[in-house]
């Protein structure tokens, strides 16, 4: 069994019944191959769950819990690695180890010993992209060398994806590893112990009472943090702060080197928020952001005039944006590679009224940025032109950041009188037992299979809504979006409210409506 097969069932699993002219066109591979595919795969399932091919379909009853007991049954002597995944695997080994056998390690792939050879280049290359070197040491094998803050975002990005959070903060196993992420994940948990302890401590202590990070930039401060105090147990530390001195950020202090609080701090202020106490704005910065929201304010169809809200989350957004492209500090997003095609005029006026920050920061936006920060735009020119009033509770149930989701979240508004009473991720379900609620909303069927998984009814749409989906969530009753209040009604409620009191009353009963 190797990747592909992997690839496949996941994709049969979340989609099933699927057209083999789609999942032929999808993977470029004949039926034949298919068929060969899904022949490891049942054997490894027991019967009612096989994949079959019916008529011009691939079928499965297999859920999410029957793909976890599959994934968990596949070992390294039944599965072939890529040259990409033993790389990745013996990467997070370097990392966490001062020196490393390759000759040993690459025993647990079950590969011959001139595998070992053949990768070499891939490795190199791997390191070469992230500034990294290897050496050998004599008689005791190889170590990682290069710019420390270089190695330690490279192998954050490698572990993330194989843990999530558990109770208390503490990082645990993502629950459908592969065979390769299962042993990154193993690794990472054994052998920083005591740090993932110590980083949730230091997290529930000293970071929230400040500030909520969203559950996915959670997760990247608790493994950067625990990596880097394995790291600083072994004497790595950051040495090179030259390239630090650009921004104004929130300086936390949970280290005692300044070099080590430098780089986390501009960590911190990178990664997604549901709440802050406070924001500490960069001069500089806040001017560069205003010229842009005076430049993007023609492209749009509506005046803002909650000004201050849409100010700050514009600032917050474009400040960690020129931090995670400084150091590559984001992953690619498939939900938002048709923003560009539904919104193409804002994006240009986006990407234009950018230029003059790219430029003085040396920078250059990627499209996620690009994608997220014209939603947030989009969210408040829809915010300033909506009417809201009593409305069901919806629960959207997301992995996205909450600048993206603010996006999808207006969107629904604009539609519908609605009450969006949370956004879950899917490792917070258990949140729902004490959140009232009449929907569950998803957009994803990784997560529809999750929650089908968990017996939990929902309804699942596009990101980009189409008519189908609006005619859809019309169909479980909620009401369309009104455009007008009663004056009648509006005025008998008024009558004798000084200006004080009016203002508390709109803002209590029509926050949608006054701003």
């Amino acid at each position: 069994m190797n990747g592909f097969d992997l690839v496949f069932v996941k994709y049969v699993q979340e989609h099933s019944p699927v057209a083999i002219s789609d999942v032929t066109q999808r993977f470029g591979k004949t039926l034949s191959t298919l068929k060969r595919t899904m022949k490891e795969i049942n054997a490894l399932l027991p019967e009612q769950f096989h994949l079959h091919v019916d008529n011009q379909l691939i079928t499965t009853a297999m859920g999410y819990g029957e793909y976890i007991e599959l994934l968990e049954k596949i070992k390294f002597n039944r599965y072939i690695t890529s040259p990409q995944e033993r790389t990745r695997d013996l990467f997070v080994a370097l990392c966490l180890n001062d020196v490393v056998n390759k000759s040993e390690y690459y025993q647990r792939f079950f590969v011959s010993a001139s595998t070992l050879k053949n990768d070499a280049p891939v490795l190199n290359q791997f390191l070469q992209d992230k500034q990294l070197t290897l050496q050998s040491i004599h008689r005791k094998g190889s170590a990682l060398f290069g710019d420390e803050i270089a190695l330690r975002i490279a192998v954050c990005l490698t572990i993330l994806k194989t843990v999530e959070i558990g109770e208390d903060h503490r990082l645990i196993a993502h629950k459908a590893n592969d065979p390769v992420n299962r042993s990154v994940a193993t690794r990472f948990l054994s052998q920083c112990n005591e740090e993932i302890a110590a980083a949730a401590r230091l997290y529930t202590q000293r970071i929230e009472p400040t500030l909520r990070l969203g559950y996915n930039g959670k997760k990247y401060f608790l493994v950067y943090l625990s990596l880097a105090m394995h790291r600083l147990k072994r004497g790595h530390e950051i040495n090179d702060i030259s390239a630090l001195d650009f921004i104004a950020t929130v300086p936390f202090g949970l280290f005692e080197s300044a070099n080590e609080n430098g780089f986390l701090d501009l960590l911190v202020s990178s990664l997604s928020a549901t709440w802050r106490a406070f924001t500490l704005y960069d001069r500089p910065l806040v001017e560069a952001v205003g010229r842009f929201v005076d430049r993007i304010a023609p492209a749009l169809v509506t005046t803002i005039h909650n000004r201050q809200a849409y100010f700050a989350e514009v600032y917050q957004f474009i400040c960690s944006a020129i931090i995670q492209n400084k150091f590559h500090l984001w992953f690619e997003d498939k939900k938002l590679q048709g923003v560009r095609a539904s919104y193409p005029q804002l994006w240009e006026s986006v990407k234009q009224a950018l230029a003059a920050i790219e430029q003085h920061y040396a920078i250059q936006f990627s499209g996620v940025h690009l994608a997220t920060l014209l939603l947030i735009v989009k969210k408040y020119e829809l915010q300033n032109r909506l009417v809201s009033e009593p409305r069901k509770r919806i629960i959207i149930v997301t992995n996205s950041s909450e600048s993206k989701i603010g996006y999808f979240k207006e969107v629904l508004h604009a539609w519908f009188h609605i009450d969006i009473v949370a956004c879950v991720n899917i490792n917070e379900l258990h949140q729902l037992k004490s959140i009232p609620f009449d929907l569950l909303i998803t957009f994803t069927n990784k997560i529809s299979s999750y929650l089908k998984y968990y017996q939990l009814d929902y309804i699942k749409v596009n990101f980009h809504l189409t008519q189908d989906d609006i005619t859809l969530l019309r169909q479980q009753g909620l009401s369309r979006a009104k455009k007008k209040i009663p004056a009648a009604q509006f005025a008998q409620q008024a009558a004798g409210m000084n200006e004080q009191q009016l203002r508390a009353f709109v803002a209590q009963n029509y926050p949608g409506i006054f701003i």
